[in-house]
């Protein structure tokens, strides 16, 4: 009797502990959603002119900063070809103070004829002198007028030349810039392309520097879950780590910021604790990464 009333209450403890271990189970896979493995937006940086390259300073597994220069492009030629456009704005310049002489001393011929006809054309029209001497200072008088418009004319030219000499310099400006070629953002350099010394041309890639402070992570819902998550929304990702040869786990928040409108079959490495042999839906997170704990190809499971 005694060895039977042990048995069953074994059978009931052993119960209430499958009912517990399986509540627990549930209560903590209640958050889950999915699993994902973090991925990184990558940049390729090319040089925009022609020359040999001076500078490559970074190596791949580098960390790069934006606007950080990462390589320098020879900017000889470049220059040069600035020192010969300010050249030419230097000798227009000094036609232009030539024909600023030239415009100055025709007005003054104009102002001089000008009293002359009106002096002359006053007697003409009273009789005192002959109509065909005030026809001859209204002649020059006419001409004058004209050199001095050919004149002006002359100058506005020579002023729309240095305008368009100057853009030319802000060109070549902006070339020079971009022989300093710069990161676009905070990353890894993952790929070096070319070294000191090479040639380069426009297009010419020089590295792949992936994404560091913020990464990605894919993962799937099926449908159910679907109407549960919205852009924007945070969720939280699990990472595990080695702490002294313990295995600990560590939660990092991701903005959900892209949201598949199209539905799909399952992938055969998706990894849910739902049936596989539904239709999903990817969903994207973009994770802080400012500790720099994750790293491209790190698996991670995606929680509420």
């Amino acid at each position: 009797m005694y060895r039977k009333k042990r048995q069953i209450a074994i059978m009931l403890l052993s119960g209430a502990m499958i009912i517990s271990f399986t509540g627990c189970e549930k209560k903590e896979s209640e958050g889950f959603i999915g699993s994902a493995v973090v991925e990184g937006t990558d940049y390729l940086v090319s040089s925009l002119n022609q020359g040999q390259l001076l500078s490559a300073s970074k190596r791949e597994g580098d960390r790069v900063f934006a606007g950080e220069t990462v390589a320098i492009v020879d900017t000889v030629q470049l220059v040069l070809r600035k020192m010969e456009i300010e050249a030419n704005i230097s000798e227009i310049n000094v036609n232009m103070q030539s024909k600023k002489v030239d415009i100055n001393a025709v007005e003054k011929d104009v102002e001089g004829v000008l009293r002359e006809y009106t002096r002359i054309d006053t007697l003409s029209k009273k009789g005192a002198l002959p109509t065909q001497q005030s026809d001859n200072l209204k002649t020059q008088f006419e001409g004058a007028k004209l050199r001095l418009t050919a004149s002006q004319k002359t100058l506005l030219s020579l002023l729309d030349k240095i305008k368009a000499l100057k853009v030319k310099i802000a060109q070549v400006d902006d070339q020079i810039k971009d022989c300093y070629i710069a990161s676009p953002v905070n990353g890894i350099v993952s790929t070096q392309y070319r070294n000191a010394g090479e040639i380069v041309g426009p297009g010419s890639p020089i590295y792949e520097i992936t994404k560091f402070d913020t990464l990605e992570a894919d993962f799937f819902v099926p449908q159910p879950v679907l109407p549960t998550i919205k852009y924007g929304q945070i969720l939280r990702v699990r990472i595990d780590y080695n702490d002294g040869g313990a295995v600990k786990e560590k939660f990092v928040d991701g903005k959900i910021i892209w949201i598949s409108d199209e539905a799909e079959f399952s992938p055969k490495n998706i990894q849910t604790r739902e049936s596989r042999n539904e239709l999903v839906f990817r969903v994207r997170l973009e994770i802080d990464n400012k500790d720099g704990m994750l790293k491209r190809g790190l698996p991670v499971e995606i929680w509420r």
